[in-house]
């Protein structure tokens, strides 16, 4: 995976209406604590919730207006990207994509757009279409916020299907449309990792020595802890999410995502339902593989590697975690935890009991 390019600096005034709603939505929650250390150095903890998802960052500045002034560049950041793509704002990019849909309308895309769908497009392309970021007609289909007295028909299903297809995506430098109509694109599988690697990009500009960034458990780790050493990640476990089922050390300039059915998920007649889709049946992944770990340079490539795991599970998906580069992860599987051929390296206690494939 190529590295990827500087965040577009783009915040909340450059959205005006929007944005702005957002930015003041962050500020009110995303409180700045300071963290006590033996050694006088002024660690932080910053607390929040965006994208959907609780997020945080924990990090060592040089002094409080270098604190502040990450706070407040990440937090412009992050508002001016969830105004951008949400796909929940009215007034959004992904909003006005969709609404424009088949009519043969061109939309205006920025930088981080044009990073975004080269993301999609290379992914749709590396899993023959089982991922698909549009869609989104499927995921309402089996929307796990509904409540379900039954499953979907496999009308339902095939008319949904028909809406979906990155081959109608059409691109030109700058702009975008949808084909078809009816069809709708759905960032969420990757815009989360994207923003990761994008404010671990904006904390080593602002000058950060040490931090953690984490949107909605998809984390990325610059320097080292406030202990020292390597970072350490709790990965948990579906069955008791107060637990973790393993624990990993994270190096600087390392990251991991985790894919699962457990959280965002419905249950029908005993079998849970959850919000990741394989495009090519039109249904959940019921499998077994309820979580899917992986580690990587960027967040982004351990996003997509864990999702690209997840649909196929257990020793299928292993074994595309193993034909990858620059990848390792592991998989819950029927009772089973599956590790990648040196997901070793990353454990803490190199004694947990994994089963491997090389």
């Amino acid at each position: 995976m190529s590295e990827l390019p500087s965040p577009q600096r783009s915040t909340a005034a450059d959205h005006p209406l929007r944005g702005i709603e957002v930015r003041e939505r962050l500020e009110k929650t995303a409180a700045l604590v300071r963290q006590p250390d033996e050694e006088g150095r002024l660690w932080f903890d910053c607390e929040f919730r965006a994208l959907g998802s609780e997020c945080g960052f924990y990090f060592h500045s040089r002094d409080e207006d270098q604190a502040y002034e990450f706070r407040r560049a990440a937090l412009d950041w992050l508002s001016g990207f969830e105004a951008r793509f949400s796909r929940f704002l009215p007034d959004s990019v992904v909003s006005a994509i969709n609404a424009r849909a088949g009519t043969g309308e061109w939309i205006g895309i920025d930088r981080d757009m044009e990073s975004l769908l080269d993301l999609c497009e290379d992914w749709n392309f590396r899993t023959g279409g089982a991922f698909d970021a549009t869609s989104l007609p499927l995921s309402r289909l089996w929307s796990w916020k509904a409540s379900h007295d039954q499953l979907p028909t496999p009308e339902e299903i095939a008319s949904a299907r028909q809406r979906m297809g990155w081959k109608d995506v059409i691109r030109e430098p700058g702009r975008i449309r949808l084909d078809r109509p009816g069809m709708e694109l759905d960032l969420g599988g990757v815009g989360k990792e994207y923003a990761a690697d994008s404010l671990r990009t904006l904390g080593i500009q602002v000058g950060l020595p040490d931090f953690m960034i984490s949107l909605g458990g998809d984390i990325t780790v610059h320097g080292t802890p406030q202990e020292g050493g390597d970072w350490e990640i709790g990965l948990e476990d579906p069955e008791q999410t107060e637990y973790t089922h393993s624990d990993i050390c994270l190096p600087s300039g390392m990251a991991v995502a985790t894919s699962g059915d457990y959280r965002r998920c419905f249950n029908f007649n005993g079998v849970r339902y959850g919000h990741i889709l394989d495009c090519l049946t039109g249904m959940p992944v019921t499998h077994g593989t309820c979580a899917v770990s992986v580690v990587a340079k960027h967040c982004t490539l351990a996003g997509l590697a864990s999702t690209s795991a997840m649909i196929l599970g257990g020793t299928e998906g292993l074994a595309e975690l193993n034909r990858m580069f620059g990848v390792e992860g592991c998989l819950l599987s029927r009772g089973s935890l599956l590790a990648s051929q040196n997901f070793d390296d990353y454990l803490l206690d190199e004694d947990d009991d994994v089963e491997g494939q090389n």
